[in-house]
């Protein structure tokens, strides 16, 4: 009985393995691809900026140490400021890439289901 299995399961992963991608299922997948592609580029941009704004925010509080009392307060304050924006850059970078891959998905699904 087990012999018999085993060519029959050596058939079927030869079968799967022949199995070549159409067309439709070519583009699925390079449309998926362009949208992850995009979507990264989104994340590192926001990301970039996030990076950006967080070393100024750095700077600013260190600027503030040293700086007189109400001085060194508004400074403290835009160094969190800063900060936050930094926080919101990443939240709106992720927001907008999964967007983007969402459309990719969608745009493949609706391919595939033609």
């Amino acid at each position: 009985m087990r012999s018999k299995l085993i060519p029959l399961a050596l058939a079927v992963a030869a079968l799967g393995a022949c199995h070549q991608k159409t067309p439709q299922e070519k583009q699925a997948d390079q449309i998926v691809d362009a949208a992850d592609a995009k979507a990264d580029s989104i994340e590192a941009a926001a990301d970039n900026k996030a990076s950006d704004l967080e070393a100024q925010a750095e700077q600013m509080k260190q600027q503030a140490g040293q700086a007189g009392t109400f001085e060194g307060r508004r400074m403290r304050l835009q160094a969190e400021s800063l900060k936050e924006q930094a926080k919101v850059f990443r939240q709106e970078g992720k927001a907008k890439a999964k967007a983007v891959r969402d459309e990719g998905q969608a745009k493949a699904s609706a391919l595939l289901a033609q």
